[in-house]
């Protein structure tokens, strides 16, 4: 299991993109949770991203879908066979339920055909759109943002203004960018703007963009 703060390396997909891009922290927040729970606003949060999410990178012990959270009893797994028939078909997945234990994070998900279903761990699971060629510059911009906030300023929104000018900036190319896309790519793009832009002011990782989830290879 992962510990609470998880940190992301710079480069999301190594096979699209050749800009190095700096360290972002991941999918939790910034507190320690020392009680299971399930984490309602999350799961609303996440499930209005839809049919997005992909597995991946569950050759280890603790990859699968389970069928309880972790702390549950008969926490049965997905066959390891099966696992990769998943992977290889690239089955889509939805997020609809959030799982805090202490030091750690599940996600419960679903296929849109519903033949799929259980509890994951956070890191075997990403946006299949942060693979996509066309996104790249815009997520390469939100990192750069996301991973300076959180080297120099990791309890704290009082940024230096030379700092805040540049994040500014940064996210202003990525608009940039942003706008320049068609069909569903562009609404895409301008709502992770938007939460990297909510993530600077308020500094809530619910707020860093699932595009910036990191494959787990």
């Amino acid at each position: 299991m992962k510990l609470k703060n998880i940190v992301l390396a710079g480069i999301a997909v190594l096979s699209l993109v050749t800009l190095a891009a700096p360290t972002v922290y991941a999918r939790r927040d910034s507190h320690n949770v020392q009680t299971d729970h399930n984490d309602m606003i999350r799961s609303s949060q996440l499930a209005k991203e839809g049919y997005v999410f992909r597995l991946d990178g569950m050759d280890k012990a603790d990859g699968g879908l389970w069928s309880q959270p972790f702390g549950q009893n008969k926490r049965d797994l997905t066959s390891i066979k099966t696992i990769h028939k998943i992977i290889k078909n690239h089955v889509n997945f939805k997020i609809y339920r959030v799982w805090h234990y202490k030091n750690g994070m599940q996600y419960k998900v679903t296929s849109r055909s519903g033949q799929y279903r259980g509890w994951i761990d956070d890191h075997f699971i990403y946006n299949k759109y942060s693979l996509d060629k066309q996104l790249q510059p815009i997520i390469y911009q939100e990192r750069k943002v996301v991973g300076s906030i959180n080297t120099k300023y990791p309890f704290t929104t009082n940024y230096q203004a030379a700092d805040l000018k540049a994040y500014r900036n940064d996210l202003t190319k990525a608009g940039e960018e942003a706008n320049q896309l068609t069909g569903n790519k562009k609404p895409i793009a301008l709502k992770s703007v938007r939460q990297v832009k909510g993530y600077i002011k308020h500094h809530n990782d619910n707020l860093i963009p699932t595009l910036l989830w990191q494959r787990v290879k």
